[in-house]
């Protein structure tokens, strides 16, 4: 038996589970995923890394073969290396390390490059949404959990050892009882009208068409282009296979609900970029409309929601598949710890805290690159030259980080604290720089010089959290922020959840009990 194995079993026995089947008695998940998209595809991947088997089930009959979100931005890569799976995304994908932003006769507005992004992957990782799923999927499966197709949700109802969920499958319906729900059902998620929620917000004028395709314009390599003119835009994102994601607004008099043909969708992007773009091989083609919108309860202790089941931002900003499995992975590991007896129940309470944090940060860069390509289009009417001011070096690095959400932040959440001096540079509540050198599904306290109580903290979290001399393993002070020494707790998730300026007996003791306030203790100490 494997530790896995061994590990999922010692859950399963302590958790206290019951099912009730209309007709006849079913098992019961202790975590039951809703939807297999990638956030509720990626949740059951960390929570198997974490040691707990989930249920997924899909109410599609089958996968799908649509493009939908492509790039993974460097945080999420950062995020999938540590999970185990970097290395299926980066053979699928293509590599895009430039975007050109273009105006009439595809004249260059500005370039952005992400080659001093400062993080291990300057780049996103572009593939279409069906491959990230299959990767995923196939994860599971050697795994030993297999999707659960044709299985829809009817209800979710509160019930007093969890949640009572009832299942239709191909007319067989079946009641299970789950400690916790995880909704990743889209934008129609019936976790969170289960919930009494809504996406508030608003949906931004204008309709659009989606389209996976081939195009004989010429382009850089590992080069994504936004072309801007007097009547619209067009987004060009490479896939593999030279192919491409294509966006684009369609004619304000464009009512219809069938997809346009490739002459017609061709005769559309030749319209808005000035060229003959060259369109062919039109593999699939949507409309859709976009929207800055989020749950104003992203969970409600039993029901967590993610993905677009939570929020749904301006897929200009190429951010919401990306911020769909930093919701996956912020779930796992707090639900685990807490099914595991390691940690308390009031963790599960941080999710919502700091996912909403994030999520809002979402939408605001998203709607950013949006209001900035309609401020483009804008200008290009009446013969206008569209640009965009060049910005001081460092502001620019600092908005390219921001777009490639290097700098979300969970500062503010009851997860984050310090004590000691207070320093510029990584911070409390955000990623840590060298996070992809950190291996293991716990906690990492990494000390910088010498540090009292250590055999203390060894006795009190030595299964929660391994500590870790920053001489030995080569960490650099100054990146971590504690330039003069001092020490740093790492997350789970790579995020600091902790900094100690100087590491003496007061901080290490209000790091004591930083941690005791949501993990329980492997020795509990009196007096």
């Amino acid at each position: 038996m494997s530790d896995l194995d061994s590990c999922i079993g010692d859950i399963d026995a302590t958790l206290n589970e019951r099912s009730r089947q209309i007709g006849e008695c079913a098992p019961a998940p202790t975590v039951l995923i809703v939807g297999a998209g990638p956030a509720g595809l990626f949740a059951a991947c960390e929570l198997l890394r974490h040691g707990v088997k989930p249920r997924v089930v899909e109410r599609r009959l089958a996968p799908h073969d649509e493009a939908r979100g492509t790039a993974l931005q460097p945080a999420v890569l950062e995020i999938l290396d540590r999970g185990g799976l970097i290395e299926p995304f980066l053979r699928a994908g293509v590599r895009i390390r430039h975007i050109q932003l273009l105006g009439p006769g595809l004249r260059e507005i500005v370039s952005e490059h992400f080659a001093d992004a400062g993080c291990a992957y300057e780049f996103q990782c572009s593939l279409p949404q069906w491959r990230t799923e299959a990767i995923l999927r196939e994860h599971l499966e050697s795994l030993g959990l297999e999707v659960e197709f044709g299985t829809e949700v009817r209800s979710i109802e509160d019930d007093p050892d969890g949640m009572r969920v009832t299942l239709d499958t191909g007319g067989r319906t079946e009641a299970v009882t789950a400690a916790y729900v995880l909704g990743a059902g889209g934008g129609h998620s019936i976790t969170r009208h289960s919930m009494q929620e809504h996406l508030a917000g608003e949906t931004y004028d204008g309709r659009y068409w989606v389209a996976d395709a081939k195009v004989r314009l010429p382009c850089p390599p590992e080069c994504g282009r936004l072309v801007v003119g007097p009547t619209g835009f067009v987004l060009f994102s490479p896939l593999p296979d030279d192919r491409w994601l294509i966006f684009v607004n369609r004619d304000e008099a464009d009512r219809r609900r069938e997809p346009p043909t490739a002459a017609e969708l061709g005769a559309l992007l030749d319209a808005r970029t000035g060229v003959d773009v060259g369109l062919s091989d039109l593999r699939w083609v949507s409309p859709f409309k976009m929207h800055k919108r989020v749950a104003e309860r992203l969970s409600d202790g039993r029901r967590f929601l993610l993905g677009d089941a939570a929020h749904l931002s301006s897929p200009l900003g190429g951010e919401g598949l990306n911020a769909a499995l930093m919701d996956a992975a912020d779930i796992a590991w707090k639900l685990a710890l807490v099914m595991r007896g390691a940690a308390k129940p009031s963790l599960l309470d941080s999710y919502a805290t700091e996912r909403g944090l994030a999520d809002h940060h979402v939408l605001e860069v998203s709607d950013e690159v949006h209001g900035l390509v309609m401020g483009l289009v804008a200008m290009c009417g009446g013969d206008g030259v569209p640009n965009v001011p060049e910005g001081d070096p460092a502001q620019n690095i600092a908005a390219t980080r921001r777009r490639l959400m290097l700098d979300v932040s969970y500062a503010g959440s009851p997860l984050v604290g310090e004590a000691g001096a207070v320093l510029e540079g990584p911070s409390p509540g955000e990623r840590f720089p060298a996070c992809h050198r950190l291996s293991g599904t716990g906690h990492h306290l990494i000390v910088f010089g010498e540090a009292p109580c250590l055999d203390h903290l060894r006795a009190r979290w030595d299964k929660r959290v391994s500590i870790v001399d920053a001489s030995g393993a080569h960490f650099d002070a100054a990146e971590a922020g504690v330039p003069n020494g001092g020490a740093i707790l790492v997350r789970p998730d790579g995020f600091i959840g902790f900094r100690a300026i100087p590491a003496d007996e007061t901080t290490m003791a209000a790091l004591d009990a930083h941690l005791a306030t949501y993990l329980v203790p492997d020795v509990v100490t009196v007096g």
